[in-house]
């Protein structure tokens, strides 16, 4: 995985819950929000972990 192909990653993963956070807070769902803050994190280390096993190359 290079570089940039991380950086869409993270871009892609951040935006999609962020929004989805974002709306779940304005309607006032908490528990919805938190759900959301929970897959995110699970995405995010899931990511972290397959790195991890392969090291980012720099294009």
């Amino acid at each position: 995985m290079t570089r940039d192909q991380l950086a869409a990653e993270l871009k892609r993963i951040a935006t999609a819950h962020v929004g989805d956070i974002e709306r779940a807070v304005k309607d006032g769902h908490k528990t919805i929000a938190l759900n959301e803050i929970a897959e995110l994190n699970r995405h995010l280390k899931a990511l972290a972990a397959a790195v991890k096993a392969k090291p980012v190359v720099r294009a």
